[in-house]
């Protein structure tokens, strides 16, 4: 029962999650670090961002009642200059209402309203819910952005170092809703959504009216004013992880490696080396601080090192903060990968050589097994629909019927079943089903996974002789 459980489990959310998070992978010039005050002008909020990532929160929030810090929250308040998103903070300081258009994860702290009361998450809202709308519409945002829409971007020099914004001609409510589709009187929030409906929020009751007119209320509050922010976007550092200096000795931690395990460096991109030589593995993601020390988030390494060594190395190793900018408190960089081979060639060789012939005799034993580190393993196309009929609820397989013609959510490398089936079906690392494929002349794990998948909904939708027909077109080679 507990296989069956966590079988069903795993498939749902790699299905879900491959149809999102998609859109947050583009990232952004500088990093968004921000100041905005209340309306009485006695408190603010500065919010520092520690990664460029739309839709990120990673980062830190500090509360000052004028120069005394009150509080801080752990998250960043990203405040774009395309008129997505707001922040609000009430004239005591204890309130803070953060409202973004988009909506990149799940977690409440990602709905598209989020109230914090004294640094702690009190409340959230989806789009649907604060602004009455629904999310099929495409003007359903919470707050109305007609960016894109009137600013003049040749006259503004938008992408050049001087960009200074132009607007274009437009109506009065236009301009307007450009500059203040979000204004604050009296601890009373006004928003306007993209449908041009105006929603009342109440910080010092969090109570909320929706759906309210805007021609009707628009000449009330049209004289409001927005709260006051300043965009201290940073610049962020380029560089990847392995460029690091150490400030004593002025060398990059990757040479710092090469020396501490005799290894010669590689660049990922030698494909030459990699097929001569035996490459061992480094890939990490981690902050550096404004104190020069590297606190690693994720490490991935070859059996040739030793990971607890390995860390503790690296943390005691002081780097040059110099390289990201003085503002933020650290910085998060996701990108070090690099190989690493004995720096005798001959030696280098002959680690191949025994390396190739143990993952042969590896792959030989793995195409015996019918079941890998407790999955079972279909020996041809039809047996894998009968094991996905097993393992996927009804509801999972009616998503994924919606899916069919949208490969990159049900086949991406960030989710989706296509993943599942090459990562527990041995695609990669060699099984039985691999080799059903491989005599086939298909030898791509990707366009394996994508094959099992489209003809399991072809299976789904009833499509009689499915798998046969396949093989009656693919016959080994």
């Amino acid at each position: 029962m507990k296989r069956a459980f966590n079988y069903k489990y795993i498939v749902l959310m790699l299905l879900l999650l491959g149809t999102s998070i998609a859109t947050a992978q583009d990232g952004l010039n500088s990093i968004p670090v921000s100041e905005t005050f209340s309306e009485n002008g006695s408190y603010k909020i500065k919010s520092i961002a520690f990664d460029n990532t739309p839709g990120n929160i990673d980062g830190v929030s500090y509360v000052y009642d004028g120069d005394q810090l009150m509080y801080q929250i752990p998250r960043s308040f990203d405040m774009l200059l395309d008129n997505s998103t707001r922040i609000v903070l009430s004239n005591d300081g204890k309130i803070v209402v953060y409202y973004h258009n988009k909506k990149y994860r799940p977690e409440k702290e990602f709905d598209n309203v989020v109230v914090y009361k004294e640094g702690l998450l009190f409340g959230s809202f989806t789009t649907e819910q604060y602004a009455a709308c629904s999310s099929k519409e495409n003007d359903c945002t919470v707050l109305y952005n007609n960016y894109d829409a009137v600013i003049d971007y040749k006259r503004s020099d938008y992408g050049k170092a001087d960009y200074k914004k132009v607007l274009r001609s437009m109506d009065e409510d236009e301009e307007w809703l450009h500059n203040k589709m979000l204004v604050i009187k009296d601890n009373i929030i006004y928003t306007v959504s993209g449908q041009k409906k105006i929603s009342v929020f109440h910080t010092d009751d969090l109570v909320l009216e929706k759906n309210v007119d805007f021609e009707k209320l628009y000449p009330f509050i049209k004289d409001f004013p927005s709260p006051k922010t300043v965009i201290l976007n940073v610049p962020k550092t380029r560089m990847t992880i392995d460029q690091f200096t150490e400030k004593k000795s002025g060398e990059t931690l990757n040479r710092l490696l090469e020396k501490r395990y005799n290894l010669k460096s590689v660049s990922k991109n030698n494909k030459n080396a990699a097929k001569e030589f035996q490459l061992y593995n480094i890939s990490m993601s981690g902050y550096m601080t404004r104190f020069g020390f590297l606190e690693l988030t994720s490490l991935n390494i070859d059996a040739k090192f030793d990971k607890e060594d390995l860390v503790k190395y690296i943390d005691d190793i002081n780097f040059d903060p110099a390289t990201i900018d003085n503002v933020l408190p650290k910085q998060y960089f996701n990108y070090y990968a690099m190989s690493y081979r004995n720096p005798n060639d001959n030696v280098a060789r002959d680690e191949k050589i025994a390396h190739d012939k143990a993952l042969k005799q590896e792959r030989i034993r793995r195409e015996r097994l019918d079941t890998i580190n407790g999955f079972f393993i279909p020996r041809s196309l039809e047996e894998s629909f009968l094991q996905l009929d097993k393992i996927m609820p009804e509801k999972e397989r009616k998503i994924l019927v919606s899916l069919e013609n949208q490969p990159d959510k049900y086949n991406s490398d960030t989710g989706g079943l296509g993943i599942w089936i090459r990562t527990n079906w041995g695609i990669i690392d060699g099984s039985r089903l691999q080799t059903y494929f491989n005599e086939r002349n298909l030898f791509d794990p990707k366009k394996i996974s994508a094959i099992i998948v489209a003809q399991y909904i072809k299976y789904l939708k009833k499509e009689s002789q499915v798998a046969r027909n396949w093989e009656r077109t693919h016959p080994r080679i």
